[in-house]
């Protein structure tokens, strides 16, 4: 059953993603023919850099999202997600993270400011990194692709990347093998940001 193997132990879903860095002109356009639906979108994010890499931070629009790493297979990552607006649902070492950024301050009405709350992290063991990101999303059948342009706002660097999620691997392993991206190594957002 899908909605069993897709769970992990403390019941949250995980889905398998696969995400490529570079222009990848070619894949993306062939990812554009392949869609049955196509937005746009830009969003703001501050990224928050820890030293275990299977842990992927993140605050966008006043809410922290936590991805953590479940398991490999195949080439392709499965991360579990949630978001988190209070700090006694966040998991250590986040829960720490969240007091630091007072991230439940809106909730209760109180303006909030990421810039300077990200001020009161340094000397920490957490590095924040605010990026603009520019993508497509498309979606083929179940799946899910997105096509970003994600600029690093202090430095103004900008990564390429490509990207397909979804439950059926089987699925994504044709996609990706028909976008040309087999060989690729698969490298999430975060380990991207902070090797830039």
């Amino acid at each position: 059953m899908a909605a069993e193997r897709d769970a992990v132990p403390d019941g949250r879903a995980a889905r398998y993603e696969f995400r490529v860095w570079g222009k990848h002109r070619k894949a993306r356009r062939a990812l554009a023919r392949l869609a049955d639906e196509e937005t746009s979108e830009t969003v703001d994010d501050c990224y928050l850099l820890v030293d275990d890499p299977t842990w992927n931070a993140k605050v966008r629009d006043d809410t922290l999202k936590l991805k953590h790493l479940v398991a490999e297979d195949r080439g392709f990552e499965r991360w579990s997600s949630q978001h988190h607006r209070s700090s006694s649902t966040t998991p250590t070492p986040f829960d720490e993270i969240f007091e630091a950024l007072r991230l439940d301050r809106p909730q209760r009405g109180k303006s909030f400011d990421i810039t300077k709350a990200v001020k009161r992290l340094d000397g920490s063991d957490v590095r924040a990194v605010f990026v603009v990101k520019r993508r497509r999303r498309f979606r083929v059948g179940e799946l899910r692709a997105e096509a970003t342009d994600i600029e690093l706002t202090d430095s103004g660097e900008v990564l390429h990347t490509l990207s397909i999620e979804g439950d059926d691997l089987d699925a994504l392993r044709a996609l990706r093998k028909q976008l040309g991206l087999r060989d690729e190594p698969n490298v999430a957002v975060h380990q991207a940001i902070d090797s830039a």
